[in-house]
């Protein structure tokens, strides 16, 4: 096991390089610059030099981005990640500072999506073209059909206006000193914007792996046998059914994380992904690569929790 993650990490050098380089082309390619604030009557043009020069702007871009990654790696150093454009802060103690809110809300929302994803694809396949079927089958097409931005506001607008039960932005009340209750309360209504969306789109997962085991033969002979039918289910048929959802949490790691942006934002909650926006409409180009290089370390180890997931939930699945 140690080898095969050391063998893929080593392997997920050249595709985390790769995914630099484009982020970087992108950002710096892209219409705009991050001194466009500046430009002011009031700011003279030696003003703006010296601010370029300060950027390191005014070098070319292959030497900004070799200057930029062979400093990014040095993860030790405080100023690894850069110093952000708006306020000088390091990028890494910034992203140190919210990444635990972020994961706070991803991990959430992910738990959240297991517990309700899975026993509500088990009951609509067990019980094919119910009613149980239909409605699960219906809520599931319109959660997944709305838009995140649009579900957010949605939630937003009747959990904390038109009924006011829930905070409308923040982790936590202020002088509320971490209170846990507090911040469950404000996890309520950003939790259920990414959550919604992704139990739709597991339970139908979930629905068409259970659908496809429940018809092999070895599933009728352990029926034959006088098996009881909650040990069919859950011992026989989702032990296999699950290897194909495993890969949803793969996918759904990077994706709750780009999710997390919009959600954020929505709510104002001071995590990673509203820096994130903040910077990419400000042009803070350091905050911008390092949250797209969390991202790509996040897609990379979904994938690597999905494959040791794969040989965990059968074993007939060697890792080499």
């Amino acid at each position: 096991m140690a080898g095969y993650v050391a063998r893929r990490m080593i392997q997920a050098v050249p595709i985390l390089f790769g995914v630099a380089i484009v982020s970087f082309a992108l950002v710096h390619l892209s219409p705009g610059d991050p001194i466009d604030r500046f430009r002011t009557p009031t700011i003279r043009p030696e003003q703006l030099e010296g601010l370029i020069r300060l950027y390191g702007l005014d070098r070319p871009l292959h030497e900004q981005f070799f200057s930029w990654i062979t400093t990014y790696v040095q993860v030790w150093r405080p100023e690894a990640w850069g110093y952000s454009f708006l306020d000088g802060q390091p990028v890494l103690h910034k992203i140190a500072e919210r990444l635990p809110a972020t994961l706070l809300l991803g991990g959430t929302a992910l738990l959240v999506t297991i517990l309700l994803a899975i026993p509500l694809g088990i009951l609509a396949a067990v019980r094919q073209y119910s009613w149980a079927d239909r409605i699960i089958s219906s809520l599931a097409t319109v959660g997944y059909a709305i838009p995140s931005f649009l579900l957010g506001l949605y939630l937003l607008f009747f959990g904390g206006v038109v009924l006011g039960w829930f905070p409308l932005f923040g982790l936590e009340t202020f002088g509320s000193d971490g209170d846990p209750v507090d911040i469950a309360w404000h996890l309520v209504l950003p939790v259920a914007s990414l959550a919604i969306q992704q139990v739709a789109g597991w339970s139908r997962y979930v629905r068409a792996a259970m659908l496809e085991v429940l018809h092999q033969d070895y599933v009728r002979t352990a029926r034959a046998k006088g098996l009881p039918a909650r040990r069919v289910t859950y011992k026989h048929a989702l032990r296999n059914a699950i290897i194909p959802v495993i890969t949803l949490i793969g996918l759904t790691i990077p994706t709750l994380l780009g999710g997390a942006a919009i959600t954020e934002a929505i709510f104002s909650y001071p995590g990673v992904g509203a820096m994130g926006v903040d910077a990419v409409a400000q042009r803070d180009y350091p905050v911008v690569l390092s949250f797209v290089m969390i991202g790509g370390v996040g897609v990379v180890l979904g994938n690597l929790l999905a494959d040791v997931f794969y040989a965990v939930a059968d074993p007939r699945i060697k890792l080499s």
